[in-house]
């Protein structure tokens, strides 16, 4: 595989997929951060998820040679590398292992996607923030109920995530700093009592447990 994956450096804002263009490369991001979306006829941009080292997409278009389902922009320097779709389609012939970690992670992706589509249609924006907030201190790891969430999102792109504005976004990051859940250090966002946000969560109407 190694030799056959060409490797490429994204600056922050590069467009890395564009959607509907035709192409059946899987791309592997071994650093940085990305950002899967569309736009609407009006411009609007509506975020599916973030994709962090270690994450793989367009895999959809691999199988079945469909167009491309959404835009890749890099939202941080990011190495990526694309495996061409010849290789792509040996592995997924010829390397079960390969093809089976490959639906796992597909059926990983319904089940986020599913969990997101519940979330807009029953949570409000602001415990919808609080939700993404509370997944991103579980991926940077709690450590005795605190979490340092690494490179925290601009509150643009946060709002894009959680299908909000970002005046939203900025009124109930300053809401939960005066509570006290959370701090800001250099870039970093810190969580300083999981388990306290966790209540808040619940106490807004949303599932912690969603998180996860």
């Amino acid at each position: 595989m190694a030799s056959h994956t060409i490797w490429r450096i994204y600056q922050r804002g590069d467009q890395v997929v564009r959607a509907q263009e035709a192409g059946e490369d899987v791309y592997i991001i071994a650093t940085g951060t990305l950002l899967a979306n569309q736009f609407s006829r009006a411009g609007r941009e509506i975020g599916y998820r973030r994709l962090e080292a270690g994450a793989h997409f367009g895999e959809l278009a691999a199988i079945d040679g469909a167009p491309r389902s959404a835009n890749i922009f890099a939202i941080t320097m990011s190495e990526i590398g694309r495996m061409p779709p010849p290789l792509v389609k040996m592995l997924l012939s010829d390397c079960p292992g390969f093809t089976r970690a490959l639906l796992e992670d597909l059926a990983a992706l319904v089940r986020s996607l599913s969990a997101q589509v519940f979330r807009l249609g029953a949570v409000p924006a602001p415990c919808r923030l609080q939700m993404e907030l509370l997944r991103m201190a579980r991926v940077s790891g709690v450590i005795e109920d605190r979490a340092v969430i690494p490179a925290i999102p601009t509150h643009a792109d946060m709002a894009v995530l959680v299908g909000t504005q970002r005046e939203v976004v900025t009124r109930e990051f300053a809401r939960l700093k005066t509570l006290g859940l959370i701090a800001r250090s250099g870039k970093d966002l810190v969580v300083e009592t999981v388990s306290a946000l966790v209540a808040e969560i619940e106490r807004q109407g949303g599932d912690g447990s969603l998180s996860e």
